[in-house]
């Protein structure tokens, strides 16, 4: 695992938000072995809670790892959203939406921290192995604070950075209250 980190770091380069179409076709790769070796994306998802009929929005999806079970856990009634900056990400996605006919599923490219979407339509956002990536960490927790729901939830993974920098992106934002720490992320509310 530690040589996967290691890998990804030196991938990440200069851009630090969008990797390159070879950066992000080698962190999918690495991905796809972590999870063939320790079944990390299953473990990681069962921690997100999710429930039927939800809206959730997998923010910073990269290539849908976990798409299929968020759209099982919502069921034919929830609806799950991928967003993420990188259009190789975005085909990805509906590649996966298509083979595997997640019907409650669809891709939405986000424009740096602008994402077509309506305030305040998801009841969870989740942003998992993508935080350490951000330049703008303010900017950042600001959309996902605008599209959750007042009553929603916004679940932060720490990724490639100490849960203390994670808790301290988070408190300087402004717009995020910590509600509870768990080994995988933090939960959060929305400050209003």
């Amino acid at each position: 695992m530690k040589m996967l980190k290691r890998i990804w770091a030196n991938l990440n380069g200069k851009e630090k938000e969008k990797l390159s179409g070879f950066g992000f076709r080698a962190m999918a790769w690495a991905m796809g072995v972590a999870d063939g070796w320790t079944g990390y994306s299953e473990k990681n998802f069962k921690t997100l809670n999710l429930v039927p009929g939800q809206t959730v929005i997998d923010y910073g999806c990269g290539p849908g790892r976990y798409l299929s079970r968020a759209s099982v856990a919502v069921g034919p009634n929830g609806k799950v959203i991928a967003v993420d900056i990188h259009p190789i990400a975005m085909d990805k996605v509906k590649q996966v939406i298509r083979k595997q006919g997640l019907t409650n599923v669809r891709a939405v490219l986000a424009g740096g921290y602008i994402t077509p979407l309506d305030s305040g339509i998801a009841d969870v956002v989740y942003a998992l192995e993508v935080f350490h990536m951000i330049a703008d960490s303010s900017g950042f927790l600001a959309e996902l604070s605008r599209l959750v729901k007042n009553e929603g939830v916004v679940i932060v993974e720490d990724g490639h950075q100490s849960r203390e920098e994670t808790v301290r992106k988070i408190k300087e934002s402004g717009v995020l209250t910590i509600e509870a720490h768990t080994p995988s992320h933090l939960r959060c509310r929305k400050i209003y």
